[in-house]
Order: structure tokens, then C-alpha cells, then sequence
């Protein structure tokens, strides 16, 4: 039996109902919105999904859902689109690279004054860090909902009040909370970048970004090209979606978007989530009796996604892990998981720890498995 506790990599399966979906669009005509007459059809699926990933975001309009390939492209999309030369930026301690890097390249371009927000060593932030970090050229502040290294939620809400108190814009990285947390466009955020392969459940190499209005306003194009709309002028469209979609789009994977997302909405956030803390609370119980185990981030379920990390005293992560999947049939993840600043913070840098992470869809006897199976380890 195969066990897998690598959910916050990726989903590992899509749902019955997406396959059928996705079986019926491939052995039919599946040709470019706006190209062509039966190109409509990806426009009508592109449509339902704006207003199924609108839905879930709390986004008042579907048209300012942007589809990309993926969070990280729709990070980098809002980080460049939003800063301007001269600026101060601000990020946390456990930020993924897929907004560590794009910063840390503009800092090292002098585009950029850039500060880290200091987590403490289980990811938690005192969110008046960020008063106390503002300057008077801050433009930008982003965060990560939840650390995929150690799960901890990231109190956004209360840091991006206090930003827009300063007129500062606001980026979050749902990547790991999308489908699985409840989250809102609100007040408050300006950009929600999500990935579609992990919580919402849809293929890889699919995701995007919903665009609040001020934001939709200042962000600048980082992409151009053809949209199949406004053909006669060498410049990009003014007009939402098309004005951040350039190029055919990913048909089958916005299809697997809209058919997963449509199933969570039925299901409700809030049930997956508790479905997902109850377990964190049972495998977290389970750890805690085991010898020669170091937990790392928040050990209490109601603050953090299904993510824990831990460490196997005298012991090599990978090794750990390697021997996980090859005597007990246990995915995990080891090393530094694209996030060397989460590592730094909780204190386990440079050799990384062993994550599991799991889904709505884990059951209890997989749990206790791999707590037997550690604990034989």
C-alpha cells in the first residue's frame, strides 16, 4: 500500500468527476478562444471558471481572475507589475521562492529596498512587525498565507489593514491555503495568486491571480502578445482578462479548474478544513510520542494548514525519507522544499527537514501507518 503525505506539492489525483470532464473535452474539438467559431466553447469554459475561482475568492467581478501557468508566474507577474524603481518592499521570513527570488533579484538590480519581516522560529508574526517596518516609499507587502515548510498561518488580514492604512499594495500567495482555507478578496488584499494543482485540485501548470480594483488599476503588463482581441493595435488590451492573457491559453487545465473548484465550493472550505485540522491534530498527538522526533512550526492544528515538518535526531532528512517510501510505501518531501528563508527561520538550514502534508482525503488508518512506520524508523 502506497501511502501519500506529499499534498502540498501537489494533489495526488483529480476527482471522478473532473476525469470525466476532462475525457469528454479531449476527444471532442478543443480549439483557442477567440480564434475561431468553435473556439468559443474555451471561451464559455474559461468564463466558468472565473466565475467558479471568483466565487471561492469572494471576487465581486469573474473578468478580474487572470489565468497563468501557475502561482509562481502569477507572483512574478504581480511583483513586477506593481513595484516601481525606488521602492520598498516588504515579505516575510518563510516566503517560498517563487516570491524570495523575483524580490531578491529586483533588490540585487537596485530596482528595489527590500526587508524581510522576521517570523518567529514556528513561522507565527506579530503582525505590528509591519507598522514598525513601513517606510515612506513602501509600495509593497507580500506574504504567504501558510508556510509550506511549517504550516503556520500568516495572520494576512490583520498585516494588510495596516498596510493599506499606508496606501500599501498588497500580494498574497495562496498556493498552499486555496481550496482548503477560506479566502477573501476583502478590503484588504489587492492580489491573490493561487496554484491549481494543489488544494484546488486541478492539473499542474495551472493557476493565476485575482486582481482587486485599485491594483487592477496600477499593475503593469510583464506579458505581452496576441489575445485575440483588439487585433488592429500593436499595444495590449486596457480591458480585463485580456489585458494579462496573452497567448492560447491552457484549455484543458482552466477545464480542470472549474470542474474541481465547482466540486469544493459544493463540498465547503470549511468542511475540508476541519476535515484537514482534525487530522493535523491526530498525526501531531502521535508524533509527540514518539522518541527522537523535533517538530518544527506551531504544534496546535487550529493555526496551521496540513503541513508539519520534523526532524529525526542523528538522522539525514533524505535518508529518512528515502527509507519512509521504500520500506513503508511513504511519499514525503525532504530538503528545503523551494523555501531556504522558512529553513533559516525555524533554525534548519541547511539540512532541511522531512514534511508530510496532507489532504481532505487522508484517512485515519493512514495516519496512524506512518506514525508506526516512524516510529519503527
Amino acid at each position: 500500500m502506497t501511502i501519500y503525505a506529499n499534498y502540498a506539492a501537489t494533489s495526488p489525483a483529480l476527482s471522478p468527476a473532473v476525469i470525466t470532464e476532462l475525457c469528454e473535452y479531449a476527444g471532442g474539438t478543443h480549439l483557442n478562444a477567440g480564434r475561431n467559431f468553435e473556439g468559443l466553447e474555451a471561451g464559455t469554459i474559461a468564463l466558468r471558471a472565473r466565475r467558479a475561482v471568483a466565487k471561492l475568492f469572494s471576487v465581486a467581478d469573474p473578468l478580474r481572475v487572470i489565468f497563468t501557468g501557475g502561482a509562481t508566474q502569477s507572483l512574478n507577474m504581480a511583483i513586477h507589475g506593481l513595484v516601481r524603481a525606488g521602492d520598498h518592499v516588504l515579505a516575510t521570513s518563510v516566503e517560498h521562492n517563487a516570491t524570495a527570488r523575483p524580490l531578491e533579484a529586483l533588490r540585487k538590480n537596485g530596482a528595489i529596498e527590500l526587508d524581510w519581516l522576521q517570523c518567529e522560529p514556528d513561522g507565527s508574526l506579530d503582525a505590528e512587525k509591519v507598522r514598525a517596518a513601513l517606510r515612506k516609499n513602501t509600495r509593497l507587502l507580500v506574504m504567504t498565507h501558510a508556510s509550506n515548510v511549517l504550516g503556520t498561518i500568516v495572520p494576512i488580514m490583520e498585516c494588510f489593514k495596516i498596510a493599506h492604512e499606508y496606501g500599501v499594495f498588497t500580494v498574497l500567495d495562496a498556493a498552499q491555503t486555496g481550496g482548503v482555507l477560506p479566502v477573501t478578496m476583502g478590503d484588504c488584499c489587492d492580489v491573490i495568486a493561487f496554484a491549481g494543482h494543489k488544494g484546488l485540485r486541478g492539473l499542474a501548470g495551472t493557476g493565476g491571480f485575482a486582481l482587486g480594483e485599485a491594483a487592477s488599476g496600477e499593475m503593469r503588463q510583464w506579458i505581452r502578445g496576441g489575445t485575440g482581441s483588439a487585433s488592429h493595435s500593436l499595444d495590449m488590451p486596457e480591458f480585463l482578462p485580456d489585458r494579462f492573457e496573452p497567448g492560447t491559453q491552457n484549455t484543458i487545465g482552466i477545464l480542470s479548474l472549474a470542474a474541481s473548484v465547482e466540486e469544493i465550493l459544493r463540498t465547503d472550505v470549511d468542511k475540508i478544513r476541519e476535515r484537514e485540522r482534525t487530522s493535523m491534530a491526530r498525526f501531531i498527538a502521535g508524533l509527540r510520542r514518539i522518541q527522537k522526533i523535533s517538530v518544527c512550526g506551531t504544534l496546535e492544528s487550529a493555526r496551521s494548514v496540513a503541513v508539519v515538518s520534523v526532524v529525526v535526531r542523528g538522522c539525514d532528512a533524505g535518508e529518512v525519507s528515502r527509507r519512509l517510501f521504500e520500506r513503508h510505501g511513504i511519499i514525503t518531501r525532504s530538503g528545503l522544499h523551494c523555501s531556504p528563508l522558512a529553513h533559516k527561520t525555524a533554525g534548519t538550514f541547511p539540512g532541511g527537514t522531512v514534511r508530510f502534508s496532507f489532504g481532505s482525503d487522508t484517512t485515519d488508518a493512514e495516519l496512524d501507518a506512518t506514525l508506526e512506520a516512524l516510529d519503527r524508523l
